[in-house]
């Protein structure tokens, strides 16, 4: 069976450099992580984790972990774009995805001790960050490997992968304000008070001020409430949200009161279908298939010699 030391020899280089060059490290040089990388597809080379795993009682498998949600995050193409990084990242190490997913943070935790218990995985992908999250609390205290996606809120020294979410937001709002030259936006945010909402929420509010304009915000917890603060607004003009669901959601609500209004929408993470929607929508792309590619090379940091803890992903918007 090839090895990691065959791979090396046959490149001219050490195993440590071969190492790091297969795990896409960016202290190796860009072109010589590409001919190495190159060698090792030519050559058939998989990296073999089995014999390690067999010593440590560790399955070939990660836990990847769903936020809690009263919408059915699974069907979010964001989390599918994740996953299809994560998977075709971990595949190449010999590892399969196990996936946790509860509607109450009490059923998640256990489904999570079951994983480590019984499943005996030792690695595992939180798709979310939340404050005091027992998720996260319970795989620190047993000493196992986790990456976020999201930036940790409560001071943990975390691995995450993220964007800048409140550079994200400063360039979202700068793009309807200026771009669009919306002059009454509004800002809609689910009602979780996730972290990345926090912080786009802040750069939108941030560009406001810039411009004079009042830093409208609305939660999608209550359709009542949302009803009656479209009703109390009808200056609105556009809408900056955070992600494309919630985009969709509030535009809805929106048209129901003010048939005849198209207004601009910026959100994020590029998700939705062509088509289903008729608003004038500017999608900011998170690269989210990166973001999970991103994630694997973080979650055997151990393993690979990764000096990072934490990796983010630029946007785009379209």
């Amino acid at each position: 069976m090839l090895t990691i030391r065959d791979i090396a020899a046959k490149a001219g280089v050490s195993v440590s450099t071969a190492s790091r060059a297969l795990n896409n490290n960016p202290r190796i040089s860009l072109a010589t992580r590409k001919r190495i990388q190159a060698l090792a597809t030519a050559e058939g080379y998989r990296p073999n984790y089995n014999a390690k795993n067999l010593t440590s009682g560790e399955a070939n498998a990660v836990g990847v972990v769903f936020p809690t949600s009263d919408r059915n995050s699974t069907d979010n193409p964001f989390y599918i774009d994740l996953l299809r990084g994560i998977n075709t990242e971990l595949m190449k190490r010999q590892y399969v995805l196990s996936v946790a997913i509860s509607k109450t943070a009490d059923e998640l935790l256990e489904n999570v001790k079951a994983m480590v218990a019984q499943g005996k995985i030792k690695r595992f992908v939180l798709l979310y960050v939340h404050q005091a999250d027992p998720v996260a609390a319970f795989l620190r205290e047993k000493h196992l490997h986790f990456v976020t996606i999201g930036e940790p809120v409560d001071g943990h020294d975390d691995y995450f992968v993220d964007n800048d979410n409140l550079e994200a937001g400063i360039g979202g709002a700068s793009f309807l304000l200026d771009q669009l030259a919306v002059k009454h936006p509004v800002f809609v945010e689910s009602g979780h008070n996730w972290g990345y909402e926090q912080q786009r929420r802040q750069g939108y509010e941030r560009v406001a001020a810039q411009y004079n304009v009042e830093p409208l915000t609305c939660k999608l917890n209550d359709l009542e409430y949302v009803q009656s603060f479209i009703k109390h607004h009808p200056e609105i003009d556009g809408i900056m949200a955070t992600d494309d669901f919630n985009a969709i959601e509030f535009y809805r609500l929106l048209r129901e009161q003010y048939v005849a209004s198209h207004f601009p929408v910026v959100s994020y993470n590029h998700s939705l279908p062509t088509g289903l929607t008729d608003a004038n929508l500017h999608s900011v792309n998170l690269f989210p298939e990166k973001m999970g590619s991103a994630t694997v090379s973080l979650l055997f940091s151990d393993r690979e010699e990764t000096a990072d803890k934490q990796i983010r992903i630029p946007y785009e918007i379209k």
